[in-house]
Protein backbone atom coordinates (compact mmCIF):
# COMPACT_ATOMS: atom_id res chain seq x y z
CA UNK A 1 0.00 0.00 0.00
CA UNK A 2 2.66 2.56 0.88
CA UNK A 3 4.69 1.76 -2.29
CA UNK A 4 1.13 2.56 -4.96
CA UNK A 5 1.39 6.05 -3.05
CA UNK A 6 5.44 6.90 -3.77
CA UNK A 7 4.71 5.46 -7.28
CA UNK A 8 3.19 8.47 -9.12
CA UNK A 9 6.04 10.68 -7.07
CA UNK A 10 9.29 8.48 -8.21
CA UNK A 11 7.98 8.47 -11.91
CA UNK A 12 6.77 12.57 -11.85
CA UNK A 13 10.79 12.75 -10.36
CA UNK A 14 12.07 10.59 -13.43
CA UNK A 15 9.81 12.75 -15.99
CA UNK A 16 10.99 16.00 -14.71
CA UNK A 17 14.83 15.01 -14.57
CA UNK A 18 14.63 13.53 -17.87
CA UNK A 19 12.92 16.65 -19.46
CA UNK A 20 15.42 18.67 -18.01
CA UNK A 21 17.99 16.97 -19.10
CA UNK A 22 17.03 17.07 -22.71
CA UNK A 23 15.79 21.24 -22.08
CA UNK A 24 19.41 21.70 -21.06
CA UNK A 25 21.30 21.28 -24.13
CA UNK A 26 18.64 22.02 -26.49
CA UNK A 27 19.27 25.67 -25.21
CA UNK A 28 22.29 25.64 -26.52
CA UNK A 29 21.56 24.91 -30.38
CA UNK A 30 17.68 25.18 -30.34
CA UNK A 31 17.67 21.35 -31.35
CA UNK A 32 16.11 18.98 -29.32
CA UNK A 33 16.70 15.21 -29.26
CA UNK A 34 14.29 13.26 -27.22
CA UNK A 35 16.18 9.95 -28.06
CA UNK A 36 18.87 11.02 -25.39
CA UNK A 37 19.18 9.29 -22.31
CA UNK A 38 20.93 9.37 -19.61
CA UNK A 39 19.19 6.28 -18.21
CA UNK A 40 16.24 8.27 -16.39
CA UNK A 41 14.01 8.57 -19.74
CA UNK A 42 10.28 8.83 -19.56
CA UNK A 43 8.24 5.86 -20.68
CA UNK A 44 6.39 6.58 -23.98
CA UNK A 45 3.28 7.89 -23.43
CA UNK A 46 -0.10 5.97 -24.78
CA UNK A 47 -1.82 8.40 -27.33
CA UNK A 48 1.35 10.24 -27.99
CA UNK A 49 3.59 9.90 -31.02
CA UNK A 50 7.59 11.02 -31.90
CA UNK A 51 8.61 13.04 -34.85
CA UNK A 52 11.22 15.33 -35.76
CA UNK A 53 10.25 18.91 -36.56
CA UNK A 54 11.33 22.05 -37.81
CA UNK A 55 8.92 25.14 -36.89
CA UNK A 56 9.49 28.13 -39.56
CA UNK A 57 6.40 30.55 -37.78
CA UNK A 58 4.30 30.80 -34.78
CA UNK A 59 1.22 33.04 -34.64
CA UNK A 60 -1.40 33.61 -32.05
CA UNK A 61 -4.07 32.97 -35.49
CA UNK A 62 -3.44 30.38 -37.84
CA UNK A 63 -4.97 32.72 -40.74
CA UNK A 64 -2.61 35.17 -40.33
CA UNK A 65 0.16 32.05 -42.12
CA UNK A 66 -2.55 31.43 -45.17
CA UNK A 67 -0.18 32.96 -47.65
CA UNK A 68 3.54 31.19 -45.69
CA UNK A 69 1.09 27.96 -45.07
CA UNK A 70 0.24 27.98 -48.96
CA UNK A 71 3.95 28.52 -50.33
CA UNK A 72 5.30 25.84 -47.57
CA UNK A 73 2.64 23.31 -48.78
CA UNK A 74 3.27 23.49 -52.45
CA UNK A 75 6.84 23.04 -51.75
CA UNK A 76 6.82 19.73 -49.12
CA UNK A 77 3.11 18.53 -49.70
CA UNK A 78 2.13 15.91 -46.49
CA UNK A 79 5.22 17.01 -44.29
CA UNK A 80 3.60 20.53 -43.53
CA UNK A 81 1.81 20.98 -40.01
CA UNK A 82 0.11 23.97 -38.98
CA UNK A 83 -1.03 22.89 -34.99
CA UNK A 84 -0.98 24.49 -31.83
CA UNK A 85 2.21 24.73 -29.98
CA UNK A 86 0.32 23.11 -27.20
CA UNK A 87 0.18 19.96 -29.58
CA UNK A 88 4.03 19.00 -29.01
CA UNK A 89 5.56 18.04 -25.95
CA UNK A 90 9.68 19.39 -26.35
CA UNK A 91 8.89 22.64 -28.09
CA UNK A 92 10.87 25.72 -26.52
CA UNK A 93 9.80 27.42 -23.85
CA UNK A 94 9.29 30.57 -25.13
CA UNK A 95 7.33 29.38 -27.62
CA UNK A 96 3.79 30.28 -26.20
CA UNK A 97 0.92 27.52 -25.96
CA UNK A 98 -2.34 29.19 -27.24
CA UNK A 99 -0.33 30.03 -30.28
CA UNK A 100 -0.03 27.88 -33.76
CA UNK A 101 2.87 26.85 -35.47
CA UNK A 102 3.64 26.30 -39.22
CA UNK A 103 6.32 23.75 -40.09
CA UNK A 104 7.45 20.47 -41.67
CA UNK A 105 7.45 17.17 -40.03
CA UNK A 106 9.60 13.62 -40.95
CA UNK A 107 10.37 10.58 -38.84
CA UNK A 108 14.18 11.11 -38.70
CA UNK A 109 16.71 13.62 -38.42
CA UNK A 110 18.16 13.51 -42.05
CA UNK A 111 14.23 13.37 -43.36
CA UNK A 112 13.64 16.65 -41.61
CA UNK A 113 16.71 17.74 -43.13
CA UNK A 114 16.54 16.97 -46.71
CA UNK A 115 12.75 18.53 -46.29
CA UNK A 116 13.54 21.86 -44.26
CA UNK A 117 16.36 22.53 -47.04
CA UNK A 118 13.33 22.72 -49.44
CA UNK A 119 11.97 25.34 -47.98
CA UNK A 120 13.47 29.05 -48.55
CA UNK A 121 12.66 30.11 -44.50
CA UNK A 122 14.73 30.64 -41.44
CA UNK A 123 13.83 27.62 -39.51
CA UNK A 124 13.36 29.12 -35.52
CA UNK A 125 13.45 25.62 -33.88
CA UNK A 126 14.42 21.79 -35.13
CA UNK A 127 13.88 18.95 -33.14
CA UNK A 128 12.21 15.45 -31.92
CA UNK A 129 8.99 16.14 -30.33
CA UNK A 130 6.34 14.31 -28.94
CA UNK A 131 2.91 15.03 -30.90
CA UNK A 132 0.17 14.75 -28.53
CA UNK A 133 -2.64 15.43 -30.42
CA UNK A 134 -3.67 12.71 -32.73
CA UNK A 135 -6.20 12.42 -35.06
Amino acid sequence: MKLERQCPAVVAVLVLTAVTAACSGASRDRTLDLSRSDGASPERGAGSVETWIAVFRTEADPRDMSEDTAEVLAIVGGAIVVSPVACFEGLPADLRLDSYLLGVVAPTKDALDEIASQVDRAVIFEGQVRTMCLD
